[in-house]
């Protein structure tokens, strides 16, 4: 668990003295994808307490996890760092203690606390009639009766996870400390579900990239809808909403700072033959190799399933180039193996 003491005697703390800080209480669903929310009109989703939960907090509708692979992007959520800085003595928030609901809810009754939620995997799931979902658009027909089948499995689990939500936010309410609690709700990372004939994650895809985020602090914040986040601002987000100084070196910011983010940043496949990075700049999304090789550009305005590469598109030239020099600039301000000069380093 956070070390309170430390927490509330830090120096931007003791000058807020008169304003405490909030107990935090971090959720994270695994393989939540950020397509399967209330705010973004899933059609197949039930989950009336995630509902409720959202039009009380600021949600972001297009969060990008640092890397679509869970112990990656939890390791980026904890430390506010890619994963190519990320090292193992960064802590951050690493010292969240790690509940299950019913451990948390426990918790809630010796307050300050902070934590960070965590849901096994349900005992029983109701499952949804598999003939009544809507697969998304890049789901090949061929594959469809199977990915019907893990879409059913996927969306019983977001509805028993719903359940669980409930609890939760009950027991916060119970004890009437709703309004000074920061709680937040997101993801390590999303997963294909059959898009575009893929499983798992770890692809540059919106289906595994993108990820749910709402967060509720009822004393600060009004209830409002945003757009672009990263992984990587979670951490220096909550930091500053409870009170406390960022550490230094962190790659994230504060989402509700003055700057709103520019781009989204992603990288996968570290260290394979096929590794990527990813950036998105209003709807433009760019992929590429380490080396800043483009591969695919995707306009998710008017192509929202990823299904024509533009690349080539003679079309695209100079808007091409004007997201590869962007592509660049934003790995070296991450130091994502180059060295100050911009030289490759590896």
């Amino acid at each position: 668990m956070i070390d309170r003491r430390k927490f509330l005697l830090s120096p931007l703390a003791l000058a807020c003295a008169a304003d405490p800080a909030p107990n935090l209480v971090l959720i994270t669903a695994s393989g939540w994808r950020g397509q399967a929310v209330p705010w973004d009109g899933a059609p197949d989703l039930s989950a009336p307490n995630l509902e409720t939960f959202g039009k009380q907090s600021v949600v972001f509708s297009r969060t990008y996890c640092a890397s679509p692979k869970p112990d990656l992007a939890q390791t980026a959520l904890l430390t506010s760092k890619f994963p190519h800085a990320a090292k193992l003595d960064d802590e951050a928030l690493r010292q969240l203690k790690k509940c299950t609901p019913e451990e948390a809810i426990k918790a809630f009754e010796k307050a300050p606390f902070a934590v960070q939620i965590v849901f096994p995997d349900p005992p029983s799931i109701h499952q949804p009639n598999v003939a009544s979902l809507h697969p998304r658009g890049n789901v090949p027909p061929g594959v469809e009766p199977v990915v019907r089948q893990a879409l059913a499995r996927f969306y019983g689990r977001c509805a028993a996870i719903d359940d669980r939500l409930g609890e939760i936010l009950a027991a916060l309410d119970k004890l009437n400390l709703a309004e000074d609690t920061v709680v937040v709700f997101t993801s390590d990372c999303g997963q294909q579900l059959g898009s575009h004939r893929l499983e798992g994650n770890d692809v540059p895809y919106e289906e595994s990239v993108r990820i749910p985020l709402a967060i509720r602090y009822p004393r600060k914040l009004k209830p409002d809808a945003r757009d672009l986040a990263s992984q990587v601002d979670i951490m220096p987000t909550l930091l500053t909403l409870c009170g406390v100084e960022i550490p230094k070196g962190v790659q994230g910011e504060d989402l509700f700072g003055k700057t709103p983010p520019e781009v989204g940043f992603a990288e996968g496949k570290l260290q394979e033959t096929d590794e990527w990075r990813m950036m998105v700049r209003g709807y433009d999304k760019l992929v590429a190799t380490p080396k800043g090789e483009i591969t695919h550009l995707f306009n998710l305005a008017d192509d929202p399933y990823e299904l024509t590469n533009l690349v080539h598109d003679s079309a695209q030239k100079l808007q091409l180039a004007s997201l590869k020099a962007q592509l660049l600039a934003q790995m070296k301000k991450l130091g994502d193996g180059r060295d100050p000069s911009g030289l490759r380093i590896r």
